[in-house]
């Protein structure tokens, strides 16, 4: 068999099949999509775009089957649970000095720090 062909028999190839969707799925797909991008803090202007974007074959097919006033009702659902949802992303403060006391660097019975072995040199020499 070629090698871009694609064997039925390979269970690590991805294939897709469409299934049947129940009545009503689009409306949950609807709030999905909503939820979803709230979340990620799109705005009630970003999310009505979201939704007229083909490219975005599930959301776009809610908003061609439920109609835009509807779509508008659940983003400003969403928005009403999700939208004031912010994350704040910081650093840590930098701690000064060491993480260990100066103690625990020194060997068991010896009074002197453990010396640094030298390093070797893996690359053979020609």
């Amino acid at each position: 068999m070629p090698y871009d062909d694609p064997d039925p028999t390979d269970p690590s190839m991805l294939i897709g099949v469409g299934v049947p969707a129940a009545i009503g799925s689009d409306l949950e797909m609807a709030y999905v999509y909503a939820e979803e991008f709230a979340r990620l803090g799109f705005s009630e202007r970003q999310l009505l775009s979201l939704f007229r974007q083909p490219f975005y074959a599930g959301a776009h097919r809610a908003l061609e089957t439920l109609g835009e006033e509807k779509i508008k009702s659940i983003i400003r659902e969403a928005l009403e649970v999700w939208g004031n949802l912010r994350f704040v992303v910081q650093d840590a403060p930098q701690r000064e000095g060491l993480d260990v006391p100066l103690d625990s660097l020194r060997s068991a019975g010896n009074s002197q720090p453990i010396e640094k072995e030298e390093e070797v040199d893996h690359e053979p020499s020609l």
